[in-house]
């Protein structure tokens, strides 16, 4: 803090001393003690002295305290709260942040903020010391949020990286047919069968070099989202399915399509097995949400 001198200099102020009276937290038996200002203290003592019940119980507690009361209801549930500490008196406390001892379980959307809980005290902040446009609603902290529905990127989903897939990681050998499994990203065993016999079905011939195939039709097939459901003569070529829908022959089975892409991000997101993340992932590359 800078004040003016009788001289019209500036000088700074000194901040006053934290002082404890009667602290009683846990295993704390009426402990005075006075901290100083602007310095970097430590507390030492032996395992059980009462370091983290003077630090965290009670000088922290206190100062949080003191902070929670100019806070509205709903948004104290954001922040753990320390409790109020068994003390006498404290003066001179500073807002202050604690930053807990412990091991931080790192997922994919773990970050400093979110691991010491700093991101919930300035999504807070932000709430209430916005200014709004007229006529736009008020914002709250969730919705300052990467890990909320409100405040999360509807193209990373508050990830921060999204995943392409382009047609040369998805068919890495253009002169192979449909049917010789030109869509590498595509399941193997039945799932891949039924997903070509389902482009029979729907009129694509897949025994033709995946490259002579009209530029608009390996688009869909790579890329639509939509997932048509139609009956299917299983293993047969295009023309012998038309024969057979000519004649009236009964469908092996109604089949579902699902486009290539389509394929690969939903296995990737929702799959529980390693190996098929694994194996999907290798047609993915990622890059920084923009």
């Amino acid at each position: 803090m800078v004040e003016s001198s009788a001289f019209g200099s500036p000088k700074l102020s000194v901040q006053p001393d934290v002082r404890v009276l009667g602290a009683r937290e846990h295993n704390l038996q009426d402990v005075n003690l006075t901290v100083p200002r602007d310095a970097t203290v430590v507390f030492t003592g032996v395992s059980g002295s009462g370091k983290s019940s003077l630090a965290f119980g009670t000088l922290y507690a206190e100062s949080q305290r003191r902070y929670l009361e100019s806070v509205a209801p709903y948004a104290r549930r954001l922040i753990d709260q320390a409790g109020v500490p068994d003390v006498d008196s404290i003066t001179g406390m500073p807002p202050a942040v604690a930053l807990q001892q412990q091991r931080g379980a790192g997922n994919a959307r773990s970050t400093v903020g979110s691991i010491t809980t700093l991101s919930s005290l300035i999504r807070m902040l932000y709430s209430r010391a916005g200014d709004y446009p007229d006529g736009q609603p008020m914002l709250y902290a969730e919705d300052f949020s990467a890990n909320t529905v409100q405040g999360a990127c509807s193209e990373c989903h508050g990830i921060g990286r999204v995943y392409t897939v382009n047609e040369q990681q998805m068919v890495p050998d253009p002169s192979l047919t449909i049917r010789e499994r030109a869509i590498a990203s595509w399941p193997t065993a039945w799932h891949g069968h039924q997903l070509r016999d389902v482009l029979v079905a729907l009129g694509y011939d897949v025994d033709v070099p995946w490259r002579d195939l009209p530029k608009e039709d390996r688009d869909w097939i790579l890329y639509t989202d939509e997932t048509p459901f139609v009956p299917v003569h299983s293993r047969l070529t295009l023309s012998e399915s038309r024969a057979a829908i000519k004649a009236g022959v009964e469908p092996s089975y109604s089949g579902t399509f699902v486009g290539a892409r389509r394929y690969i991000l939903d296995t990737f997101a929702n799959t529980k097995s390693a190996s098929m993340k694994r194996r999907v992932a290798q047609f993915l590359t990622a890059a920084i949400c923009p």
